[in-house]
């Protein structure tokens, strides 16, 4: 089985209660993949700042033991870092630990 990263960079309310959201809850959940995490990366840091439905979108899944990361640079910029400190969120510099992922045969990495 491989491993998958799912980069959230939309700020589509479809995109996210349609797609990101479940798709990443049910890669764990479904077990179609051995391990999934989530990058909140950009402006869709704007959108989870401003939105409680997403906020709680994200504490469900780090509630369900996918680990959830985001842009420091990104998360500066818009505001979002305590918010996103306060629900569980690792604020990070992304740029390596993107990379990695992407250099990784095991993982497959996927941006919406």
């Amino acid at each position: 089985m491989k491993k998958l990263l799912v980069v959230w960079k939309s700020e589509n309310e479809i995109d996210i209660s349609k797609f990101i959201v479940p798709f990443t809850y049910n890669s764990k959940a479904q077990t179609w993949f051995d391990e999934v995490e989530l990058l909140v990366w950009g402006a869709s840091q704007l959108v989870v700042k401003e939105n409680p439905k997403y906020q709680e979108y994200i504490t469900m899944l780090i509630h369900n033991e996918i680990p959830v990361y985001a842009c420091k640079m990104c998360a500066d910029d818009t505001g979002a870092t305590p918010l996103l400190l306060e629900l569980g969120v690792n604020v990070m510099y992304t740029g390596t630990y993107l990379a990695d992922k992407l250099k990784d045969p095991e993982w497959e990495v996927i941006t919406i």
